[in-house]
């Protein structure tokens, strides 16, 4: 599902910065571009981190819980086919051969192997590739980037798209794992587990908080700039009342200089 959101949210950004260009928009110079992409990697890093990180809270809360909380229970084994013997005092009857039971595997500790090689991958990875391109972010725009509507456009896209995972995935994981330990079992039906719905919105929980209070410091800083003033600093003091304008008595006028009066012929 956060793959899913990923790729909705960039071809959103790409929509929108299109439909802005030449207002604070994207720019379509080498520059310009390179920021996008960079932008857009750097979410896409933080995705492969949380899909780690659900891989290893998945390990984790089997570790903890057991794993029929989150992977359900066991497989149901198929019931052993009867053969009818041979009736009494018939001659000549064969009795039916008797197939081999049918055991079906039980693979949940696989499935718990699987998930922490998987986070452990998805956290290395995820996180390398997010700190390269936040680092190439820094080192060519600086300070000055968080200021732009592409950076604005990063954060709110972060914030949207783990906020919506949260949302949709918690709830439901919290709902399948108080239904898996409240509501009695039905011996025939099979229960499913609370594992990815419940690892995936606590994945999603503390990256939806992360984007949200980057984007409440970039308005604190943004009010911060409106109220000093368009130049970043105090606004200039008024002139008092009643200056002179112009030269001082001391300095010379823009015109000619006067010459002395010459005597009469």
């Amino acid at each position: 599902m956060l793959v899913a959101l990923g790729v909705l949210g960039a071809i959103a950004l790409l929509v929108v910065l299109f439909l802005q260009r030449g207002r604070d928009g994207m720019d379509l110079s080498l520059g310009g571009l390179l920021r996008v992409y960079l932008y857009l990697a750097s979410l896409a890093g933080v995705i492969a981190f949380a899909i780690g990180l659900a891989g290893i809270l998945s390990y984790v809360l089997a570790a903890a819980f057991g794993l029929d909380v989150v992977y359900g229970g066991q497989p149901p084994q198929p019931v052993p086919m009867n053969v009818a013997p041979c009736p009494p005092n018939v001659a000549g009857c064969t009795p039916a051969p008797v197939p081999p039971p049918v055991f079906i595997k039980d693979n949940r500790l696989q499935q718990q192997a699987q998930d922490l090689v998987r986070g452990v991958t998805f956290v290395i990875f995820g996180g390398v590739f997010w700190g390269a391109h936040w680092w190439a972010r820094r080192t060519l725009a600086g300070v000055a980037e968080r200021a732009s509507g592409l950076h604005r456009a990063y954060l709110i896209l972060g914030t949207a798209i783990f906020g919506i995972a949260t949302i949709a995935l918690l709830p439901m994981g919290i709902y399948q794992a108080l239904a898996f330990a409240i509501v009695p079992p039905d011996q025939f039906s099979f229960r499913p587990g609370a594992g990815e719905a419940l690892s995936g919105g606590l994945a999603a929980l503390p990256l939806w908080l992360a984007y949200l209070w980057l984007v409440q410091r970039t308005l604190r800083g943004d009010n911060r700039r409106y109220a000093a003033g368009p130049g970043g600093g105090p606004p200039p003091e008024p002139a008092p009342v009643g200056a002179r304008i112009g030269p001082g008595p001391s300095s010379r006028s823009a015109g000619a200089e006067a010459a002395p009066p010459t005597e009469r012929l």
